[in-house]
C-alpha cells in the first residue's frame, strides 16, 4: 500500500477515534453522575457508588500506563482497535447488569465499568500517537479541536442524557448510547484494514522509561494530576448532588453542569488564541489557570462554612473547573519538553497521571459524604447531605490545588524563541 493511501486510512481511523472519544468522555461522568438517584434507588450507598466510579477511573489510568507504552512500538491503530472493543463491550454490559439478581447486579455493573475504563484508557494513547504522527506541524491547533469534540461528550452527558432517561428510563438510555458507539467502532474496524503499520523494533518499556526519567515531566504530571483529581469529583460524583442539596432545582443543576462542560470545551478549543493573549508564555497561562481553581476551592469552603448564597457556590464550581480548560495547553508543554518519537506517549502519560488522582479522589469524596449520612435528610430513596459534607470536600480541593500550584512553579517555560505565537 502506498503512503498516501495509508495516510488516508489512518486519518479515517483517527477521526472515528475522535468520535469515539466523544462517547468515552461522556462515559466518565455518567456513573453515578446524572443517574445517581436511579442507582441509589437500586440500594447502592455513597461508598458503593464512589467505588464504582473508582473502578472506571482506576482501570482508565492503569490501561494508559500498561498499554500506552506499546503505542510507540505497535502504533496507534492497534491500540484504538483493542480499546474501542473493550469500551463498547463494557458500555453494553453496564445497564444490563442491573437486571441481574440483587446479589450479583452490583458486581456485574462494577466489572462493566472496569471494562469500559480499560477501553477508554487504551483509546487515548492510540489517539495521541496517531495525532502526533499525522499532524506534527499543526499539533496545537488540531489537538485543541480534538479536545473540543471530546469535551462535547460530558456536555451531552448531562441534560440531553437526562432527557433521554426521562423518555425511555436510564437502562435503555445508556444502552442507546452504547449501541451508537458500537456503530462508530464498526466503521473504525473497516477503515483500519490496511492502516496498521509494521511493528517497530525495540522494547516497549524503553520509551516509558524515557518519559518518566525526565524530571521535568514529573513536575507537570503531578501539577496536572492533582488539579484534575479535584475537578472531576464534581462532574463524576458529587457536583449535581451538591447543587440540588444547596437549593438548586434538578433541571438547573443539570444545566449548570452542562454549562461547565461547554466552558471547558470552548477554552480548550481556544488555547492557541489564549496563548497569543499571554504572549505565547505557556507557564504563565498554566499558573493562572491553577490560581483560578485554587480561588474557587477557597470560595467553596467559605460558601458552605458561612452559609453564603447559592450564587457563591455556582461561582466556586466554575472557578474549580478552570484548570480543566487547559489540557490542550498542558499537552503542548509536554510535547515541547520531549523528543518527537515519544511525544504522543508523553501526552498519554500526562493523561494517565491525571486519572490516577481522579480515581483516587472518587472514594475520598464518597467517604467524606458517608461521614454525614447519619445527619442527612431522607425523602423516599433520595438522600440530601448537610453543608458540612460539601465544605469538607472543598477543603480537600484546596489542598490539592495548592500542591498543583507549587509544582507548576517549577515547570520550565517552553515558549519557542522563534515562534512566539504558539
Amino acid at each position: 500500500m502506498d503512503n498516501s493511501l495509508l495516510r488516508r486510512r489512518q486519518v479515517i481511523v483517527l477521526w472515528c477515534g475522535v468520535v469515539l472519544s466523544f462517547f468515552t468522555s461522556m462515559s466518565k461522568i455518567l456513573v453515578p453522575g446524572p443517574i445517581i438517584d436511579d442507582l441509589q434507588a437500586l440500594g447502592f450507598n455513597a461508598v458503593e457508588l464512589s467505588a464504582m466510579a473508582f473502578s472506571y477511573f482506576c482501570t482508565y489510568a492503569v490501561s494508559q500506563l500498561a498499554l500506552g507504552a506499546f503505542s510507540v512500538r505497535y502504533g496507534g491503530v492497534r491500540l484504538m482497535l483493542f480499546g474501542g472493543g473493550c469500551f463498547v463491550l463494557g458500555s453494553v454490559l453496564f445497564p444490563l447488569g442491573s437486571l441481574f439478581p440483587p446479589g450479583w447486579a452490583y458486581w456485574v455493573m462494577f466489572a462493566a465499568r472496569m471494562l469500559t475504563g480499560l477501553g477508554a484508557g487504551t483509546m487515548f494513547p492510540g489517539l495521541a500517537k496517531l495525532l502526533s504522527d499525522l499532524y506534527t506541524g499543526r499539533f496545537a491547533l488540531v489537538f485543541s479541536v480534538v479536545m473540543f469534540l471530546g469535551y462535547l461528550g460530558p456536555i451531552c452527558g448531562r441534560e440531553p442524557v437526562l432527557m433521554l432517561v426521562r423518555l425511555v428510563r436510564w437502562r435503555w438510555a445508556l444502552e442507546i448510547l452504547a449501541l451508537s458507539s458500537l456503530a462508530v467502532f464498526a466503521i473504525l474496524v473497516i477503515a483500519a484494514r490496511g492502516a496498521v503499520k509494521p511493528v517497530m523494533p525495540g522494547h516497549s518499556l524503553e520509551a516509558l522509561g524515557r518519559v518518566f526519567g525526565n524530571g521535568r515531566n514529573l513536575l507537570i504530571f503531578l501539577a496536572s494530576s492533582v488539579i484534575y483529581g479535584a475537578f472531576y469529583v464534581l462532574p463524576a460524583m458529587v457536583g449535581q448532588k451538591c447543587l440540588t442539596d444547596s437549593g438548586m432545582s434538578k433541571v438547573g443543576a443539570e444545566r449548570l453542569m452542562m454549562a461547565q462542560g461547554v466552558m471547558i470545551a470552548l477554552f480548550n478549543l481556544g488555547t492557541v488564541m489564549l496563548l497569543k493573549l499571554f504572549g505565547g508564555y505557556r507557564k504563565l497561562l498554566f499558573l493562572f489557570s491553577i490560581l483560578c481553581g485554587l480561588s474557587g476551592s477557597i470560595l467553596g469552603v467559605a460558601a458552605f462554612q458561612l452559609g453564603l448564597p447559592l450564587s457563591t457556590v455556582v461561582a466556586a464550581f466554575f472557578l474549580v473547573a478552570t484548570p480543566a480548560c487547559f489540557f490542550s495547553l498542558q499537552s503542548l508543554i509536554v510535547k515541547e519538553m520531549n523528543p518527537p518519537e515519544i511525544a504522543g506517549l508523553s501526552i498519554s502519560m500526562l493523561n494517565f497521571s491525571a486519572f490516577v488522582l481522579i480515581a483516587a479522589c472518587q472514594p475520598v469524596a464518597g467517604v467524606l459524604l458517608h461521614r454525614y449520612e447519619a445527619a442527612a435528610k431522607r425523602t423516599a430513596d433520595v438522600i440530601s447531605y448537610p453543608p458540612e459534607a460539601y465544605r469538607d470536600i472543598f477543603i480537600f480541593f484546596v489542598v490539592l490545588e495548592a500542591i498543583g500550584f507549587v509544582c507548576a512553579l517549577f515547570v520550565p517555560e517552553t515558549k519557542p524563541k522563534k515562534a512566539p505565537d504558539a
